[in-house]
């Protein structure tokens, strides 16, 4: 299994030397949305990550070859939604080099803080947004998959950006607040814990429907 998600990781050597440039564009274009920045570039890195693993074995045709090892297809599935944390994993720890790199240089670019409640969100976010994608890319494969792939990072992406735009806050901790209000005597720890726990409980059907999926496929 480990041996899976360090594939997905050394395939795309050339995308992760680039991960410091899509941090810094996307640091300047969102410094007027203060902590929902620093959410936007996890989903939008990690995004990026798992459409160039899946263009890299498509081309490879790596289906076929791992089908051929022994492996089963429930352990590919799994390796797929694991590699997603991977990549977030890897997406926060570029983005604490970055804001390093940014301490110590004089330009005048804001960053984002990293919060337990901005690092949930992030989390959720790309969990969210590749469970409702993985159902789709092993049934269907990732040529067939790849606009639903561009519409789901739209929605979550854009979308996200934009609401951060309208409240025109500068942290998260205004939105929870709001949210948490409305919700009955509910405190931030609980809001999480609930938030955290549906969370695992989609990922977890989505990835048990993947494996089904991916069971019934012919190659």
């Amino acid at each position: 299994m480990l041996n899976l998600i360090l594939k997905d990781i050394l395939i795309q050597k050339k995308t992760l030397g680039f991960v410091g440039l899509y941090i810094l564009i996307l640091s300047i274009a969102f410094q007027s949305i203060g902590a929902g920045a620093f959410i936007g570039i996890i989903i939008a890195v990690t995004y990026q990550l798992v459409v160039t693993a899946g263009s890299h074995e498509d081309k490879a045709g790596a289906d076929i070859i791992m089908n051929s090892l022994p492996l089963s297809r429930r352990e590919i599935v799994i390796s797929k939604y694991l590699s997603v944390i991977a990549y977030g994993l890897l997406a926060v720890l570029g983005y604490m080099a970055f804001s390093l790199v940014i301490n110590l240089i004089p330009i005048s670019v804001k960053i984002s803080p990293i919060t337990p409640e901005n690092m949930a969100l992030a989390f959720t976010g790309i969990m969210v947004m590749n469970s409702i994608y993985y159902p789709v890319y092993f049934k269907a494969g990732y040529v067939k998959s790849r606009i639903i792939s561009f519409i789901l990072y739209f929605v979550f992406f854009f979308g996200l950006m934009a609401l951060f735009g309208v409240m025109n806050i500068n942290g998260t901790g205004a939105m929870l607040n709001t949210v948490t209000g409305l919700l009955s005597g509910m405190n931030k720890v609980q809001f999480f814990l609930i938030l955290t726990g549906g969370t695992l409980i989609f990922t977890l059907g989505s990835c048990i429907l993947s494996i089904k999926f991916y069971n019934g496929r012919e190659f």
